[in-house]
């Protein structure tokens, strides 16, 4: 007796579900006497439908249709080569910043993404003051700028 498992009084035993069996009623198709009878008290019950064989008449518009017509295109003229002070570097096709008052270079660099060092070697600011004064232009270098070492 003491080999047998006892069950404990707290477990319920599992419920048995049965299905549920779902039935349609039968569709009963029509004869064709029926399906004839439907078409026809169809066709009749829709009067305000257009007959398939007359074309339908739109109205005239009172007045023409304008179409705005395609402005000419802007002539574009290329960019006027724009070389560094010293020569070293093309600008051409380079973003122009004006500095504001208050903002340093770090934050012009921040602004536009781009390497602190860079941008100052791309605009020939001093390494060792690194200002750069309200109302300067500076110019965001469009590719990554090599910096030589101590430069």
């Amino acid at each position: 007796m003491a080999d047998q498992p006892t069950q404990s009084s707290t477990e319920a035993a599992p419920k048995k579900v049965t299905p549920i069996e779902v039935t349609k009623p039968p569709i009963k198709p029509l004869t064709n006497e029926e399906t004839k009878a439907a078409i026809d008290a169809f066709n009749s019950s829709s009067d305000d439908k257009a007959p398939v064989d007359k074309p339908t008449v739109l109205p005239k518009a009172t007045k023409p249709i304008e179409v705005a017509k395609p402005e000419p295109a802007k002539e574009v003229k290329p960019m006027a080569e724009v070389k560094d002070p010293r020569g070293m570097f093309d600008y051409t096709g380079c973003e122009q910043y004006t500095v504001q008052d208050g903002e340093s270079l770090f934050d012009v660099a921040q602004k536009y993404k781009v390497a602190l060092q860079q941008l100052r070697y791309f605009n020939h600011v001093p390494k060792d003051t690194m200002r750069v004064k309200p109302k300067q232009t500076l110019y965001i270098p469009k590719e990554p700028v090599l910096v030589p070492v101590g430069e």
